[in-house]
Formats: structure tokens, sequence, C-alpha cells
């Protein structure tokens, strides 16, 4: 009877490993792939960046119109990635948070 109980122990013990998140380019690590964006052209301004963000699109959909992010940030659960985008004329940096799930924007702090 104990021989059940320890490999029921055993099994619940194990688990699957975490899924790895595929590496975010950034401007720095991808300087190829830091094409023009609306946002580094001045084509668009922040209320409209803001409407689009609020609509929740897909990563490669704010990689369109932002461009690569300065830097990302992945937290120790990994159930999240926060993209920073430092806006000159504002001379601050915002941010748009992405769930690895679906890959689509879950929250953004934009000025």
């Amino acid at each position: 009877m104990r021989l059940y109980y320890i490999i029921i122990l055993i099994g619940i013990s194990c688990s699957k490993p975490p899924v790895s998140i595929p590496e975010t380019p950034t401007k720095v690590s991808s300087p190829a792939l830091n094409l023009p964006s609306p946002l580094s052209e001045g084509i668009i301004n922040q209320y409209d960046i803001w409407q689009f963000l609020k609509k929740q699109p897909h990563e490669s959909e704010v990689f369109d119109l932002l461009g690569l992010p300065d830097s990302v940030w992945i937290p120790d659960n990994q159930m999240y990635k926060i993209l920073y985008y430092y806006v000159d004329k504002l001379d601050d940096y915002n941010s748009v948070e992405i769930d690895v799930n679906n890959m689509k924007v879950n929250g953004f702090e934009w000025d």
C-alpha cells in the first residue's frame, strides 16, 4: 500500500517543464530587423497608439506600428512579457504587456 502512495506522490510531484518563450527581438539585439515604423517616423500620435493598444492586437501588429522595443522584461513565472518603448519627445518609457499564451496585448501604460 505504501508503494502505491510513493508512486502517486512521485507522479504528482513531476510536472511539465515550462514552455520556453521565444526570444523577442529588440532594437539592440536585432538591428537588421529595426525598420522605420509610424512611431519612429512621427506619423502617429499618442492617442492613436492608445486606441490601437486598447483593441488588444497581436504582438506582430504591435511591432508593425511601434517598431521593435528598446527592451523586454519577462517575469520569473513567464506568464507575460513587457515591451518597453522610449519616446524621445516625452522623455519617458512606455510599456506594452504581452500575454505569452496568445501573444496579444494584455495591458499597457502609454502616455
